[in-house]
């Protein structure tokens, strides 16, 4: 598919609670030039089973006081108001479209996801412990969608916050992950950060000395410096976009979390060192529970 026609498609869950949601993918849309796509996924039933996984399962009705008829009937009221607010955001600047869609909301968007240019999600406002015992799409997806995924979290807004920030971790695709956000600083008009944390073996504990961080310190600069080299070769239409650096000796989750209160967006990738399996990694993960910005997770580059 043509990169101008791929379609920037939004999970839609109940528009009355994904304004920021629709407003950051209506934004997108416009800035980029790429057509909106809006996909309700509704099922009366559940089923037992992993569909992402292959795993075969049985329906089995979700309620027995909701029918079919009424979650259809329901999905659709859902999805033209979305379309509304979406249509306002863009103000004719691209095409919208939407559609009704069965089945599991993972899988769904996992499969359309072979066909856009982006998929964007919610994070919805759920409690740490009913997130450990439901699950999260957003994370689902993420870890399996072939193209980024952008979660959005639930009330968010643009107004006051400036930057992009790159999380990077001595990994094979770090130059691809910064050569993309550099990409989006430009689209943004924002500046680029690019964090990198020291993977010291005691990073609490007391073997870690004064010089054994300093010189960590140095060797992380200069890999830092050498990955900046490397993405202005590779993305050489964004030469002016600021890109500071910088080597933290904490957690990396705790600094990214951190960036994110007044960053406008950070980009992470999917680690490569699990190849068997899709695999989000401990870091990208609770940047998807804990970010105050939306947060951006790249596939592995082809």
């Amino acid at each position: 598919m043509p990169t101008d026609t791929a379609p920037i498609v939004v999970g839609i869950l109940d528009p009355e609670a994904e304004t920021a949601l629709l407003e950051y993918a209506g934004r997108l849309a416009a800035t980029s030039g790429h057509p909106l796509r809006l996909v309700h996924v509704f099922q009366a039933n559940v089923l037992f089973g992993d569909p992402i996984l292959g795993l075969p399962g049985a329906m089995q009705p979700q309620s027995m006081i909701i029918d079919d008829a009424g979650v259809g009937r329901l999905a659709e009221q859902i999805l033209a108001e979305a379309t509304a607010i979406a249509r306002d955001v863009v103000a004719g600047a691209v095409e919208v479209s939407s559609e009704l869609l069965r089945g599991h909301a993972a899988h769904v968007l996992i499969e359309e996801s072979e066909e856009a240019y982006r998929v964007v999600i919610q994070r919805r406002g759920f409690s740490r412990i009913h997130r450990v015992f439901t699950g999260s799409v957003s994370s689902r997806v993420a870890a399996h969608s072939h193209c980024p995924v952008t979660v959005v979290p639930e009330g968010w807004s643009a107004e006051g916050r400036t930057g992009v920030v790159v999380g990077v971790s001595d990994d094979k695709s770090d130059a691809h992950v910064l050569g993309h956000a550099l990409e989006e600083a430009t689209r943004l008009g924002d500046p680029v950060t690019l964090l990198h944390g020291l993977d010291l073996p005691a990073l609490h504990g007391d073997l870690v000395d004064h010089t054994t961080t300093r010189d960590w310190t140095a060797r992380g600069e200069r890999y830092l410096a050498d990955l900046v080299k490397k993405a202005r070769d590779q993305v050489p239409e964004h030469p002016h976009t600021p890109l500071g650096t910088r080597v933290f000796a904490e957690a990396p989750a705790d600094a990214l979390v951190a960036a994110s209160e007044q960053a406008r967006l950070v980009v992470v990738g999917r680690a490569s060192h699990l190849n068997a399996f899709p695999h989000l990694g401990g870091v990208t993960r609770a940047l998807l529970r804990e970010a105050a910005c939306p947060v951006e997770v790249l596939p592995l580059p082809s």
